[in-house]
């Protein structure tokens, strides 16, 4: 059984990497399940293991993406609104800059828009959930969250990975001055 699980999760990184080093060349919207199988070196059967389609694969990176917030939202949850907010923010940018050439390919693809609002509404989720908001704290925390998503988008769209501590920086001193 232990084989099957290390098998499982080998193949689905070769899938990964070699959808990200076809993103390289041409457009999500372009890659096929056969450029990834050829591309990873596996059988069209080990593909649809674990995928539906290229979509499927493309909203993986994104599921795993929010499940790491989530997770980590849901451990640190002893934290006030405001110090929650903030580490939150933190960990969003420490996930990016761990894998950050990855992030910003996928960033850069041509149906990935609604991930920002997933992330934003999945926080938001959490923090209503674990602070019973009111409705004026939401629409702030809706407003702060999605202005941070767009500057995400904006800078691994843009390659500038240090100005992206600067603007924790200033939404640090936001969240904790006005929120």
């Amino acid at each position: 059984m232990r084989t099957e699980y290390r098998n499982a999760t080998r193949s689905k990184l070769l899938i990964k990497k070699a959808f990200i080093d076809l993103l390289k060349e041409k457009p999500a919207s372009k890659v096929t399940v056969t450029d990834i199988v050829h591309e990873a070196n596996i059988s069209r059967g080990t593909f649809y293991a674990h995928y539906l389609d290229t979509k499927d694969l493309l909203e993986s990176f994104q599921r795993e993406f929010i499940e790491q917030i989530l997770y980590f939202t849901r451990k640190n949850h002893k934290l006030t609104l405001v110090e929650q907010l903030n580490t939150l923010l933190m960990k969003i940018l420490d996930i990016l800059k761990n894998d950050y050439e990855t992030y910003c390919i996928l960033s850069n693809q041509d149906f990935t828009f609604e991930f920002y609002n997933e992330i934003r509404d999945a926080m938001i989720q959490e923090l209503q959930q674990e602070f019973s908001l009111s409705p004026e704290t939401k629409r702030r925390l809706h407003i702060f969250i999605g202005g941070f998503m767009m500057l995400l988008r904006e800078w691994l769209q843009k390659g500038n990975f240090e100005s992206m501590d600067e603007y924790a920086q200033t939404l640090s001193t936001l969240i904790t001055e006005n929120l």
